[in-house]
This record gives C-alpha cells, sequence and structure tokens, in this order.
C-alpha cells in the first residue's frame, strides 16, 4: 500500500526532544510533498473536528498527525490479552464502519503516531519485570504476560508509515515474562517476514465472511490474503489466531450463518498444517451505535443495510449509548457459532466470546 499524505500536523512538543523529533522526521521524509502544520495537541485540532463525514475518506488518506503519547499506564484486560498496553499510535488508515475507536479528531478520526515509542517500550519493559514470571497459565498465554500494543489501531497498517510496529516486536523478543499481541486486518508480510519475533509476537488477524466484509471492510486487505498470509507468518516464528469479528446478522435464511460456514471452509482448505497446529480464536458479535449509524450514513450508506437493525439491538447495560443485538438472542447464538465452529475447524479452540 502507498499513502501520500498532503498535511502533516505535528505536535509542537515534538521540537523539545532530540529523540522524538529524530523520529517524527523520519516519517515526515516519507512525505516530503506534505504540508505541515504545528498544533498544540494532537487531540485538539480545529479543522479536524469541522471536517464534514462526507470527506472520510479523504481525510483517511490525504492526513497524518504525529503526536507525543502522555499516559503510559497499562491497563488490565484479561481478554485478548493481559493487558492493553499504552499505544504507539490512534486511528487507523482503513475505514471498518463499525469501528469503535473514539472519534476524538473528527469525522474520519485519521492515523495518530506516537512518536516517543522507545519511552512506551521502556515502560512496558519496566511493567513486566515488576510482575515478573507469570505464575499459572490463563486464557491470555500459557508463560507470558501479553500485552496489546495495538488495541486503537492496526500497527500493520502502520508499519507502511512508521517502524514503530517493528520497534515494539523487537523489543518483546527480548522481555523475559511479556509477548505482544495485536489484532490486524492489513497484510503487509513484507515488513514482518524481515522480523524475528524470536515466538514473542501474537498477531491476530480479524476474519470474516468476505460477502459482508466487501461493504463493511473498507480499505482493508482481502480476506484470502489474510488467511495465506498466516502460513508464511507463522513459517517466520509468529503467532497467529484469528479474531472472528464482529459477527453481523443479516440476510434471509440465516445467510450470515451459510457464509461464515463457507469461510471456515475456505480456512480448512487454505491453511498449513503448521498454521492449524498453533490456531486458536475469538468472537464476538458487532456493537454499534446510533451516532455511528448517522455518521455512516453520510459516506457509507449501503454498509448500514447491514449494520443497523433496530429491531434486534437494544441498548448495552453497561454502556446505554451503545447498541447491541437482544441478549437473550446473541446468548442462544453465540453458542451456535462455537458449536458450528468446531465442527468445521475442530483444531481451533475459542479463547473468548460473546
Amino acid at each position: 500500500m502507498r499513502y501520500n499524505f498532503k498535511k502533516i500536523y505535528v505536535q509542537r512538543s515534538i521540537y523539545d526532544d532530540f529523540l522524538w523529533r529524530a523520529n517524527a522526521e523520519k516519517i515526515i521524509g516519507r512525505f516530503p510533498e506534505a504540508e505541515l502544520v504545528e498544533v498544540e495537541s494532537h487531540w485538539r485540532i480545529p479543522e479536524l473536528f469541522a471536517a464534514d463525514a462526507g470527506d472520510w475518506m479523504r481525510m483517511k488518506r490525504e492526513v497524518l498527525v504525529l503526536g507525543v503519547k502522555s499516559g503510559l499506564s497499562h491497563q488490565k484486560n484479561g481478554r485478548s490479552a493481559d493487558f492493553i498496553a499504552a499505544s504507539s499510535s490512534n486511528g487507523c488508515l482503513s475505514s471498518c464502519q463499525y469501528c469503535y475507536v473514539a472519534r476524538r479528531k473528527g469525522g474520519s478520526n485519521p492515523l495518530t503516531i506516537f512518536v516517543n515509542v522507545e519511552e512506551i517500550a521502556h515502560s512496558i519493559r519496566k511493567h513486566q519485570k515488576k510482575l515478573g514470571a507469570k505464575s499459572e497459565p490463563n486464557q491470555c498465554d500459557e508463560r507470558f504476560w501479553t500485552y496489546d500494543i495495538g488495541c486503537n489501531a492496526d500497527l500493520s497498517a502502520d508499519s507502511f508509515v512508521c517502524d514503530n510496529p517493528g520497534f515494539l516486536v523487537r523489543e518483546f523478543a527480548q522481555m523475559e515474562h511479556a509477548k505482544a499481541t495485536f489484532a490486524t486486518k492489513t497484510v503487509n508480510d513484507e515488513y514482518w517476514l524481515g522480523i524475528d519475533p524470536k515466538g514473542k509476537t501474537r498477531i491476530r488477524y480479524s476474519l470474516m465472511p468476505s460477502e459482508i466484509a466487501r461493504y463493511v471492510d473498507i480499505g482493508t486487505s482481502p480476506i484470502s490474503e489474510r488467511i495465506e498470509s498466516t502460513n508464511r507468518l507463522v513459517e517466520a516464528g509468529y503467532e497467529v489466531h484469528f479474531s472472528f469479528a464482529p459477527i453481523i446478522v443479516y440476510g434471509e435464511r440465516k445467510q450470515w450463518k451459510k457464509d461464515w460456514q463457507n469461510l471456515w471452509r475456505e480456512i480448512d482448505d487454505r491453511l498449513s498444517a503448521p498454521a492449524k497446529a498453533q490456531l486458536k480464536c475469538e468472537a464476538f458479535f458487532l456493537t454499534h451505535s446510533a451516532a455511528m449509524h448517522e455518521v455512516n450514513l453520510q459516506w457509507n450508506a449501503k454498509g448500514e443495510e447491514f449494520l443497523w437493525k433496530p429491531e434486534l439491538q437494544v441498548p448495552k447495560k453497561t454502556a446505554p449509548d451503545t447498541l447491541v443485538y437482544d441478549y437473550n438472542f446473541r446468548r442462544r447464538e453465540i453458542a451456535a457459532f462455537e458449536e458450528d465452529l468446531r465442527r468445521f475447524l475442530p483444531y481451533c479452540p475459542v479463547r473468548y466470546s460473546f
């Protein structure tokens, strides 16, 4: 993938630190034609807040933000990872219509890269060292404390813009008690195969049936390419799991279920024996919101035909502004989903689901 940003917003404090400035200049050097605009904060950029949602895709492709990550805490998780690490980026170059990342920089939440990645890595190293060795296995990992380093972004997509992702993977390869993990919908094997993760990075490829992905997974790598990439990454020393998510209900006569079954058949046909032997997955249903629905109608109304199901969606108990499928329906259907999955991919245990 190639990106030609036309405007790069640069947080002024970056110039106060030699290393931050050097990291920023490396990124800026990749886009010599871009206009540079200095700002006080990577969160407070009035022009981005004023952007119309109709410019969603243009903003994603033309705007980049460089900032400094201030909060370096690592939050307990217990699902995909033991901890959500301080992020090295925020926002994304893709435009998945159901994305949960807060739109705090305007309509499309363009990519922000944090240039203090060395500080982020140091804080993780210090955190895992204080924890010491993991005393007993859990669903996150049997041996290591796992840190999700891409909770609010897609690090594989970031790798087309900067080396933050590779820097972190190389750092985790040297940590005593920690393993990195991140979810992605972007294939960049040329980048990842040039790094030796030493078995200390788990990549989670997000997958859904191609029939629905073409409408809502905008700007991502094709599903078939993600599956094929799995074999190469496993051979190179990465652990690769699948995130079957979000599960979206659509079509007559439960067409969504048939499409998932076809996807599992494709996975079974294409995965190598080593990839199957290490495979695990997570699975969860769609979350949505009325506010997101209104924004999405302005830039990709077709996708909302699949995502917006008011007759089936109810407010989430812990977050009333978020919509989930009816609780009884979801409880019944996730059990059926897992039963079907065991039938088609018996070698792929579910790490967690909801």
